[in-house]
Order: C-alpha cells, then structure tokens, then sequence
C-alpha cells in the first residue's frame, strides 16, 4: 500500500537508526526512502561556524552506505535550510511521497498549543498519511528487534470504527490502498468497533450492538475479498483506553485512525479520539488526513 517513504529527522528521535535497515525497509514493500533533515539559517543567526557543525552532525547521523541498499530500492539524504513544516510538506510533493514516519513523544494537547509542535503542524496541512512512533520504541528495541519491526512496519492495522464520516473515510483510504498493493504490504486487519459507556446505559449499548455487528461484518467480507485476514470486535468502555488493550490483545503494527479536527483549537474543550490516540497511545498511529485536502 505504501512505497515511497519519508523520514523527517530532527537527529534525536531515534530514526537515523533507520539507515542501517534500509534492506528491512524494503522487505515492507518501500521502494523509495527519503532521510530529510531540516536546519534552518535563522536558527543560527550570524555563527557559521556553528551551522557547520550541525550540518557536519547531520550528515555524518544520516549516512546511507550504499553496498547496503538493495536494488530494489532508492535512498536518498535531504539536508535542508528551511523550517521542518515547509520542507516536509514540500518533499512530500516533490518525491510523490505516499507515507511519513515521524517520531513524536506522548504530549498533551496544552503543551501543544503553549509549546507547538512540528508534527501538528505538519498534520493540519499535510494530504498524505502520516505514521507516528513514539521515540521510545526506537530506543529500546535491540537491533533484530528493530529489523523485524521494520520489516512489519504497517503489516497488522487495528481499524477503530465507528461508521462516523471520519471512519468512513479512513476505511475508503484503506480500501482504495490495499486494491492497488501488490506483494507485502498490509497483510491484516482487525476492526474495533468502541462503544462508549459514557452517559449510557446497558439500553443504550444493547441497542448499537446489532447494528455495529452487522456494519462490521459487511467490511470483514469486504476486505477479506482483498486478500486481507480481517476480525471484527465490539468493545464497551472509553474509547482512547479500549483501542490500546485491543491492541494489545493483537500482534497489532499500527493503529489507523483520521479526523478533520486534529490540532485544532476547539480540541481544547472538545477532545478528538484521533487527536488523543495521537498524543497518548503508545502503539505507533497511522493518520488519515480528512477528504477534501
């Protein structure tokens, strides 16, 4: 489903890692893979000497040695002057780059709005999917840890849905990606459907049951026509703790969600539950823009 591959890299996030597994990454189905690094001018104002340095560390954090790049695959190192929003966004358009792989710490949504964020940022205007791991991950994971992980980048998807217009289309992404995917790629998916037990009562979870069951059986035949494994679940609780022990319960890669509303200032009083498994989950997260972009 995804081929063209970029990696935005701020040096101490854990992906320069990523260069020795360019052959891993291949083995997921990417055939282009760009490092970029953004180290804007300004940022160092009147001290050449000091930019120097940090695009000396830059180069030497993302070298490719290319006897280890297999031949079914193109690598390739951007080390760029710009801000990291605006270059991301403009390489993206640039190499037709179909997935992001950011790395991005739990935060909540205050220390966004008073601090910022690059990746919000990037994800309020970008038009392509955006994976987001959690540094951490990168760090821990021993080296054939890391090669398998990379191998299985976005193989097993948890699908939280809930028939809402976010989640219809996310699984039209889905369905229009995984038709066009040949070899490895996305090998299976489970669909969760979470109802939440805030404000409601076993009336009200006993009516929404049959119509989740039959909505997520129509997809699992659907997709299991794909070429997919698919399951189907319905969960009762909070949605943001219920999607992570699905996970959990799962050999999940990824958790795929989309919203319009993600960064935006009104999550401040009206939380989004993509916005939040964005921020608090620590599976990796694969986010769907909303249609329209």
């Amino acid at each position: 489903m995804f081929k063209n591959l970029l990696v935005p890299t701020d040096l101490h996030d854990g992906l320069p890692k990523l260069t020795t597994y360019i052959d891993a990454l291949a083995a997921a189905g990417i055939e282009k893979l760009v490092f970029l690094h953004a180290c804007p001018i300004d940022d160092d104002g009147d001290k050449p000497r000091l930019r120097e340095q940090k695009l000396e560390r830059a180069r030497q954090s993302l070298k490719i040695d290319p006897t280890q790049v297999p031949v079914n695959i193109k690598a390739d190192v951007i080390i760029d002057n710009r801000r990291p929003a605006d270059t991301i966004l403009d390489t993206v358009e640039k190499h037709q780059i179909d997935l992001v792989l950011v790395s991005r710490p739990i935060r909540n949504l205050l220390d966004e709005k008073l601090f910022g964020s690059t990746t919000i940022g990037v994800l309020q205007r970008i038009k392509m999917p955006v994976m987001i791991l959690r540094p951490q991950l990168l760090w821990v994971l021993t080296r054939a840890e890391l090669n398998l992980r990379c191998q299985q980048l976005f193989r097993n998807l948890l699908v939280p849905y809930d028939h809402s217009p976010s989640a219809q289309h996310l699984i039209q992404q889905l369905r229009q990606g995984v038709k066009r995917q040949t070899g490895t790629g996305i090998a299976s998916m489970a669909l969760c459907w979470i109802i939440s037990d805030a404000g409601q009562g076993e009336l009200g979870v006993g009516e929404e049951r049959p119509r989740a069951e039959k909505i997520l059986a129509e997809l699992k035949n659907e997709f299991t026509g794909y070429g997919l494994s698919v399951e189907t679940e319905i969960r009762v609780g909070n949605p943001i703790v219920e999607a992570q022990l699905a996970a959990h319960d799962r050999d999940i890669h990824a958790i795929a969600v989309s919203s319009a509303s993600v960064g935006k200032i009104w999550e401040l009083s009206i939380p989004s539950f993509a916005g939040d498994i964005i921020r608090r989950c620590v599976f990796p997260v694969i986010y769907f823009p909303p249609a329209g972009r």
